[in-house]
């Protein structure tokens, strides 16, 4: 049983799930790869190998390319040989997905969030599709890895809690208690930011090659993730909202929070659709808003190129201060209105420090909307290894090697 094996620990079994990561995380690779990358000796990496293949957690998956000899075989993951679910809640939609060890989506299930959309009520619809998808794929507790959740912060990861998120329509969702709801389910299970989530779903989807990541949330609210040397940041309790509350403007407009010149006050979707409404005398949704947009409706496009450029200051302030690699943005704007995109890395590019010595690379979210339930279930993946990722391979493998 893949889960079992996972969670062992012990020093005996470290090179052994040292082994399976590296092959899961390359996706095929060959026995030289790995004697080289972990630094192992052949006879050792040989009975490795062939426990892994014993056991049903690896297969071979073709051959490599010749140097000369014969091509080295290839091995891959068991894709079905675990199962995790991932799990998105925020303001306007929840989503589940089923994804298979190699993050593989098989099922995925949405939930528009209205203010009949209670905790009880979506926990509920929740339940219901995670024990469907069991009962259809026959998926046992001892094959499911855990459940990841990423939402609406502030959170209390020790706890599993939201603990107070701003601008649901439904009431009820303070000090929710996300791993009481899911409490039915005897597994594994990880609550983060969603913003978090979602920068460890960018980062494995590049194939780990930017290791400092900035993922910005804009929408209702502005929320941001941020990776560090491979992982995510985290400073205490926490609260990726904060990215909307840093302050854009002195002495400016009054915040949700009671503040004065918030970035929420000027970039968010209430902000932009509240100054809409003003100019025009027109009651308008964002719906509206966005239709006009494609419209090129003039001020429309005035007053979201103006929240584009508070935007762009506000990842500014982000980016002088923890220097990212990688600014991967997300939502609706940055999607389906190319002027916004367009405006707000502009406007952070024109207000980063010495840009000359440094600038990230900007590019739009490569999952889209699926990236925080995807990145949740990756994270419950990465920690059953989360012992071994605070050693390098090769000293893995010279523990194993000296016993």
């Amino acid at each position: 049983m893949l889960k079992k094996f996972l969670a062992d620990d012990s020093r005996k079994n470290l090179l052994l799930k040292e082994t399976y990561r590296q092959i899961h995380k390359r996706n095929s690779i060959s026995k030289a790869e790995l004697i080289e990358l972990l630094g192992a000796r052949p006879t050792t990496m040989t009975r490795t190998i062939e426990e892994l293949l014993e056991n049903g957690w690896i297969k071979e998956g073709g051959v490599g390319p010749s140097s000369g000899g014969r091509p080295p075989i290839l091995y891959e993951t068991m894709k079905e040989s675990a199962w995790i679910i991932g799990i998105d809640i925020s303001r306007t939609a929840v989503r589940v997905l089923l994804t298979t060890v190699d993050f593989t989506v098989i099922e995925r299930h949405f939930i528009s969030m209205t203010n009949a959309k209670t905790p009880d009520v979506v926990f509920a619809e929740i339940n219901q599709i995670i024990d469907s998808w069991l009962a259809q794929y026959h998926i046992s507790f001892k094959d499911l890895l855990g459940i990841g959740v990423g939402a609406v912060g502030p959170i209390h990861r020790e706890e599993g809690k939201m603990v107070n998120p701003e601008s649901f329509l439904s009431a009820g969702w303070k000090n929710v208690d996300i791993r009481k709801g899911l409490e039915s389910f005897p597994v594994r299970i990880l609550v983060d930011n969603g913003a978090n989530s979602a920068a460890v779903a960018e980062f494995i989807q590049h194939d780990e090659a930017f290791r400092n990541i900035l993922y910005c949330v804009h929408g209702y609210g502005i929320r941001g993730g941020v990776m560090n040397d491979g992982r995510i940041f985290y400073a205490g309790q926490g609260d990726t909202s904060a990215l909307g509350h840093v302050i854009v403007q002195a002495n400016g407009k009054v915040c949700i929070c009671g503040r004065e010149g918030c970035l929420t006050a000027y970039a968010s979707f209430p902000a932009m659709v509240e100054e809409y409404k003003r100019a025009s005398g027109e009651e308008t949704s964002f719906e509206d808003f966005l239709l006009l947009l494609k419209k090129n409706d003039p001020e429309a496009v005035r007053i979201v190129k103006k929240g584009a450029f508070y935007f762009g200051i506000g990842l500014a302030n982000m980016i002088n201060s923890l220097r990212p690699e990688l600014v991967v943005l997300h939502g609706s704007l940055v999607y389906g209105i190319p002027t916004f995109y367009e405006e707000a890395v502009a406007s952070a590019k024109s207000h980063i420090y010495m840009p000359e010595m440094f600038t990230p690379i900007f590019k739009k979210g490569s999952l889209k909307e699926e990236a925080v339930a995807l990145g949740a279930a990756m994270q419950v993946f990465q920690s059953y290894f989360n012992f071994i990722q605070q050693k390098s391979p090769t000293s893995v493998s010279g523990e194993m090697n000296a016993n």
